[in-house]
């Protein structure tokens, strides 16, 4: 009986140990499940796994930049500070030039038989001393100008005139110009203030000088009536005595025209209008300028150039 109950009891212990045993190897078994799992049953490891992706993908479209280099502003370079030799002018401030001049005015016989038959074209040379001073991309240009109208003899008679009125024409005539020419300003690289366009036209007043020679002309070979273009089958006449050489006026030989003041035909002073004028400026530096010039004037067209050294 004694060993009956110590058997039984025995055998109590063991079970009891076995079923704590099997209790704590149940929870080693299950325990990272439980843990795995959040309170309302979902898989925490797949949400982790989730939202590593998308943190992933979110970092490929922002590229490489760490966060926060998205929003900073882009680095600027100092800006360098003018040259003072830098051409740009500024507004409001006037800008004063000196320098020199030079123009081809060619007088075309086409402009001469508007007025009168004959002729000849004849290029003019002007050059002098030019005075410049701008503001606010107006210009104003002062120039005092030499010009030579020198011209070899040709023949020359008035619309209205009958054949025989030709007479044989040459000069060595001089002006001095005073003019004015007020030029818009358009900008061609605005940032630089180098290449621009001036437009507008000039005026002023021409003062003669030198020798207006006009004789009456027949005709080298009696009976025929060359071409006024080839001057050298005509002759000066040297006295009345024939159609060509009448006793209308005195232009004989070497006559030499009296001036207005004199009562003559050849003026004192002489007008000068253009009108349009285009030139194109360039300005490399602040203390130069030069400038092409293009225009029609009462004379004729009109080509040139001119440089100015700032003051």
């Amino acid at each position: 009986m004694y060993h009956f109950k110590m058997g039984r009891q025995l055998a109590v212990g063991v079970h009891a140990k076995a079923a704590a045993l099997a209790a704590l190897l149940g929870a080693l078994c299950f325990a990272p499940s439980a843990h795995a799992q959040s309170e309302d049953g979902s898989d925490s490891n797949q949400d982790d796994s989730l939202a590593s992706e998308k943190q992933a993908a979110d970092e490929k479209e922002q590229g490489d930049e760490t966060p926060g280099e998205k929003d900073r502003l882009p680095e600027v370079a100092p800006e360098e500070a003018p040259s003072d030799n830098a051409p740009l002018e500024k507004d409001g401030k006037a800008y004063k030039f000196i320098g020199m001049r030079f123009r081809n005015v060619i007088v075309p016989k086409a402009m001469i038989n508007l007025f009168a038959d004959g002729g000849a074209s004849v290029n003019v040379f002007t050059f002098g001393p030019e005075f410049t001073t701008r503001k606010n991309g107006l210009e104003l240009d002062l120039a005092l100008s030499y010009a030579d109208y020198s011209m070899d003899p040709f023949l020359f008679k008035g619309k209205n005139d009958d054949q025989f009125a030709w007479e044989m024409v040459s000069s060595d005539l001089k002006l001095v110009y005073f003019t004015s020419d007020l030029l818009f300003e358009i900008p061609l690289d605005e940032k630089k203030g180098r290449f621009s366009l001036l437009v507008g036209g000039g005026v002023g007043i021409g003062v003669v000088f030198g020798n207006l020679y006009r004789a009456q002309a027949y005709p080298n070979t009696p009976g025929s009536v060359p071409s006024p273009d080839d001057v050298g089958s005509w002759s000066k006449c040297s006295g009345a005595g024939s159609a060509y050489c009448d006793a209308s006026n005195n232009h004989y030989g070497n006559y030499d025209e009296p001036s207005w003041v004199n009562g003559g035909a050849k003026p004192s002073v002489f007008p000068w209008v253009s009108f349009p004028q285009v030139s194109f400026r360039y300005k490399p530096i602040k203390q130069l300028q030069t400038r092409l010039d293009a225009g029609l004037s009462i004379t004729g067209i009109f080509f040139g150039l001119s440089a100015g050294y700032g003051l």
